[in-house]
């Protein structure tokens, strides 16, 4: 499990951009694009695909495989961490399977 503080946030073209700020990626300043869940029902297993965008590798030499493994593993972890503060939010993006715009519960 990844340590959420880790990390400050900064303002950076426009963007929230998060630098980590311990472990072996200290330094590293970089945002996240695009998440996306693919289900793979016949496995039982939900993938997160995701862009990311690095704005300043810190002079750190790294595997670029190894730095999207931390980045993936950081970002379930902020999206766990949003979930249990009740602090979430969706944005952009089109939900293709919805058919209107509001359920309302019948219940009161």
């Amino acid at each position: 499990m990844i340590n959420l503080r880790p990390h400050k946030t900064l303002e950076r073209n426009g963007q929230i951009a998060l630098q980590l700020s311990e472990g072996k990626f200290s330094g590293i300043i970089f945002s996240y694009g695009r998440v996306e869940f693919e289900e793979n029902k016949d496995a039982e297993e939900l993938k997160v695909i995701f862009d990311y965008e690095l704005h300043d590798d810190a002079g750190i030499e790294y595997d670029p495989k190894e730095l999207k493994q931390y980045l993936g593993d950081f970002l379930i972890e902020l999206i766990i961490f949003g979930i249990e503060q009740n602090n979430i939010v969706y944005t952009g993006g089109v939900d293709e399977n919805r058919e209107n715009n509001i359920i309302e519960s019948d219940s009161q």
